[in-house]
């Protein structure tokens, strides 16, 4: 796992958010932390280790998107005491990633996980963001290699067969309606009676509907 401190100035609280497979922190650049706020990003998830010291904190407030849902859901289970958090908020994601019912359907998973090729990414990134304006967009910022990607999602995939978090702490599901990587029903369906659930107008990839990343929870 890699962080990025895109905001590292020893504020008070901190926004720890988990980014999605084959994301990089590039994706998210656009929107602000807010006063009073430093800005970790988690990815690149070929590895699980969280080293980092978040004692100095105040508050801290978890975001975690897609896959992301997954990671942050392990390291809270797994790691004792790693903190807690004020806010977590699942996005387009659940604590069951390859699941037929309560994530996306493993043979969908399989498939994508064989055709990581630049015509495979570009079919993935279609669904992804929902439409060409978005595409156009992203497709500014640089790709992590495939290779990587691949590695990253055969990992994650490993890992996922072999773990069950608990992930009783998370405080909201913001759910797309237009999902196209995870079904909006499986989302539905994992988190009705959970927590608050808010579904929104939006593909699987949300963030272009926030500019500060406290619109996500207010």
């Amino acid at each position: 796992m890699k962080i990025y401190k895109l905001v590292n100035n020893n504020n008070r609280k901190l926004i720890l958010f988990f980014a999605g497979w084959s994301a990089s922190p590039e994706w998210f650049r656009t929107i602000q932390p807010g006063k009073d706020y430093d800005l970790w990003i988690c990815y690149d998830y070929r590895g699980l280790e969280f080293k980092e010291q978040t004692g100095t904190y105040q508050e801290i407030d978890l975001i975690a998107w897609s896959l992301g849902v997954w990671v942050a859901s392990v390291l809270l289970t797994e790691k004792e005491k790693l903190f807690t958090p004020a806010r977590a908020i699942a996005i387009n994601g659940t604590p069951s990633p390859v699941h037929d019912l309560e994530g996306i359907p493993e043979a969908t998973f399989r498939g994508t996980l064989e055709n990581v090729t630049e015509e495979g990414m570009s079919r993935f990134n279609r669904r992804m963001y929902g439409s060409r304006e978005i595409l156009r967009i992203h497709e500014k910022y640089p790709a992590r290699p495939l290779e990587e990607i691949r590695k990253e999602l055969q990992y994650l995939y490993q890992e996922i067969l072999s773990r069950t978090p608990v992930s009783d702490f998370w405080t909201q599901a913001i759910l797309s309606v237009s999902d196209r990587i995870f079904p909006s029903e499986n989302l539905k369906r994992y988190w009705s009676g959970r927590c608050p659930v808010k579904e929104i107008n939006a593909p699987h990839y949300p963030f272009y509907l926030w500019k500060q990343w406290n619109e996500i929870w207010e």
